[in-house]
């Protein structure tokens, strides 16, 4: 039941839309930044030099344990917006265009609503067609500003600040700007005095990338300090909340994409003025241990301006008097990136943080190729370990994943010391194990179906029914699911008899996990081929046709493998499809046997992708195809 205090604010808001009294309803402020944990002073950072976010720091509030729920923009944007997580609403592939139902919340459309004068200045980039709706926003563009607005209006404004974001560390941006003369011309920072992680060699390219960082860092602490002047300069400081925050950890190697703890933990600091601060939960310069994560935002801000809050928003209100409870965990989803399909889990309970991984031959640091196209320091960390030269630690980037991870936080920041196998945490350790489950299940979490299955799960496309609509309807059975993909997962011989059981299932996706739990195990028994071969024959989806492929190619047939996965390649119009077959290539070990007329066949297909249905951009199967041509006459030379 609302507050008479909220009431008071939505009665307001409802009869004066056209020019609410400002004073009556605070404006918000939204600073936000990309590609960074919290690596600045406040946070205790030591090559840290933040002086304006300290500042604010000691203003406001500032969060210890708040969280992006993916560790990617997009993903992590989509949940920001919608306070829904994207494993929900389908938004959890990275770039993957989703089709959102109009009944999928959006913030700046309620607060526009309301009367608020809404900017975003101006990244968008929502993993869906949030992308191009032209009703979310009043301004949304680089020279989108809250001094536009009517007069007495309030506002809602976000400013993006991108000079943190990994492609700005590439060489071309960075010889920029030292040009422009915005940053020193050598790091601030000594590389040399770099504490490195544990993860990361002891190399030069680390070392200079790690320090320029910080001087990418520093400069957008400085353009974040410009807007807050320009704010006290507005003279709308008094009556503004104003939040400052990443879009999620980074920015080098092991961290962006990544669900580990430096992926996905963020910088958040809120400053109220004074006529709001009782809607904050301590004075000036405190700090806040509560567990926050990206999906309560929406719901907050709402909620502290006297809003309605959808029903469908899944986050929890921390501020202001209609606070909810802490969580006791907070959530992360990491699934596909870019032209690399990946489907991991974790939880964390503030300390500690499990990670349950799904496709376990996966490594991680063969993933999307675009740090190593834009970061030294990726580069020189493949070409150590590729020469041999990387300790245990080091090297655990670049091999299969295990299938459950679990590590203290705490004592161990960085996640390289993997207690899942020590007795010791075993209560906690299925403690949070079935709180995940639970998760899941209840948010009905789409990743347990295969992103490849989403054309044919969804129905044909004159149906117009949504994957959220597909994830909320009883086609989808997330419990059922879920069991399946963790047997599968496990890739365990004993469980082979299950594997085979599920291959014969009436479920696609059931079936997809069955014979991905025979690649896992790759055993050349002629049960196992002619299970495969049927469903090679039989399976009327392509996306299940080439995971059957894939693991018979692993399980002594790599012949009739490579065919099927080649027939599939050429002849399918969804590009989710072609990817996963370009993929089957490597994982089947059988990319050896495509010729480089082949692969420029590929490079040359056109596959236009039906809205809603077919989630994955061409453009990412074409980072395979150009890697794999450009490494043609190495390839050569070593035939």
């Amino acid at each position: 039941m609302k507050t008479l205090y909220h009431f008071i604010l939505l009665t307001a808001v409802l009869t004066q839309c056209s020019k609410p009294d400002d004073s009556q309803h605070p404006n918000i402020l939204w600073i936000t930044c990309e590609d960074i944990s919290p690596y600045l002073g406040c946070y205790g950072c030591r090559e840290a030099y933040t002086p304006n976010l300290d500042q604010l720091a000691e203003e406001g509030i500032r969060y210890t344990r708040a969280y992006a729920n993916a560790p990617v923009c997009a993903v992590a944007r989509s949940a920001l917006l919608t306070g829904m997580y994207s494993t929900s609403i389908g938004t959890h592939n990275m770039r993957c265009h989703t089709l959102l139902p109009e009944s999928v919340p959006a913030y700046p459309r309620i607060f526009r609503d309301a009367g608020y004068y809404c900017t975003n200045n101006h990244k968008k980039d929502y993993n869906s067609n949030y992308n191009q709706d032209t009703t979310l926003w009043d301004e949304s563009s680089p020279e989108a500003h809250y001094r536009n607005r009517e007069e007495g209006q309030p506002f809602f404004a976000v400013f993006n600040i991108f000079v943190s974001h990994e492609s700005q560390l590439s060489a071309e941006e960075q010889s920029r700007y030292l040009e422009e003369n915005l940053i020193p011309e050598k790091p601030r920072v000594d590389p040399d005095s770099m504490v490195l992680p544990p993860y990361h060699p002891d190399l030069p390219e680390i070392r200079w990338d790690w320090a320029r960082f910080h001087d990418m860092i520093t400069l957008m602490d400085k353009i974040a300090g410009e807007r807050l002047r320009e704010l006290d300069a507005s003279g709308e400081a008094g009556n503004t909340i104003v939040f400052f925050y990443s879009d999620h950890g980074g920015m080098l190697a092991r961290s962006k994409r990544y669900i580990y703890n430096v992926g996905t933990q963020v910088p958040l600091i809120i400053r109220f003025p004074e006529k709001w601060q009782s809607m904050a939960p301590g004075k000036p310069g405190s700090r806040e241990e509560r567990l926050v994560s990206f999906t309560d935002l929406p719901k907050t801000v709402l909620s502290i301006t006297g809003l309605d809050v959808p029903d469908q928003m899944q986050g929890r209100i921390f501020l202001g008097p209609d606070r909810e409870p802490a969580p006791d965990a907070l959530f992360f989803s990491r699934d596909r990136m870019a032209e690399r399909f990946d489907f991991s889990r974790a939880v964390t309970d503030g300390r500690f943080y499990y990670i349950r991984n799904f496709t376990p031959h996966r490594p991680r640091g063969r993933d999307t190729r675009y740090g190593f196209q834009v970061q030294a320091n990726w580069r020189a960390w493949e070409n150590h370990f590729e020469s041999g030269l990387c300790n245990d630690v080091q090297s655990q980037f670049f091999r299969p994943k295990p299938v459950v991870q679990l590590f203290d936080t705490r004592e161990d920041p960085w996640h390289v010391h993997n207690l899942a196998d020590d007795e010791a945490y075993g209560q906690l350790r299925k403690g949070l194990s079935a709180e995940l489950d639970r998760w899941m299940i209840e948010t009905r979490d789409l990743g347990l179906v295969p992103e490849p299955l989403y054309g044919e799960i969804a129905g044909p496309a004159e149906v117009h029914r949504t994957l959220y609509d597909y994830g909320q309807s009883d086609d989808f059975q997330p419990e059922r699911l879920l069991q399946v993909a963790k047997s599968a997962s496990q890739g365990d011989p004993g469980k082979l008899s299950d594997y085979l059981g599920y291959m014969q299932d009436r479920e696609a996706a059931v079936r997809y996990w069955g014979a991905y739990g025979l690649f896992l195990i790759q055993k050349d028994t002629v049960t196992v081929r002619e299970a495969l071969e049927e469903m090679i024959h039989r399976d009327p989806y392509p996306a299940n046709r080439v995971m059957a492929a894939q693991a018979l190619a692993c399980s002594g047939d790599p012949e009739q493998g490579f065919e099927t996965i080649y027939e599939i390649a050429l002849e399918t119009e969804s590009p989710t499809v072609f990817l996963q077959a370009l993929n089957a290539f490597q994982y089947s070990h059988t990319d050896n046997r495509l010729t480089l007329k082949e692969w420029k066949l590929f490079e040359q297909k056109q596959i236009e992708p039906v809205p809603g249905r077919d989630m994955s951009n061409m453009g990412y199967a074409g980072r395979i195809i150009a890697d794999a041509i450009g490494l043609w006459p190495e390839r050569r030379e070593a035939d």
